[in-house]
């Protein structure tokens, strides 16, 4: 019975752990589209690339507070 709780845990760990490399990628890569993708240049472009990665988190933080992930990641 030890034995499954452990499992289970490592394998929630191995979850977030892959949630969160995949999250390291995507937010500069959706920055990057965004602001390559839009008619500005320079400085603009740049602040277009911090709008688009602030966006990015803001709604990876919304969805990581949506109560259906604490089932995924295992919290009670």
């Amino acid at each position: 019975m030890h034995h499954d709780k452990k499992s289970s845990n490592t394998a929630s760990e191995i979850i977030w752990w892959t949630t969160l490399v995949i999250a390291v990628l995507a937010v500069p890569s959706f920055g990057v589209v965004i602001a390559y993708m839009s008619p500005t240049s320079g400085l603009m472009q740049l602040l277009v690339f911090v709008l688009a990665c602030w966006l990015c988190t803001f709604l990876g933080m919304k969805l990581m507070n949506d109560p259906r992930m604490d089932k995924k990641f295992g919290r009670k």
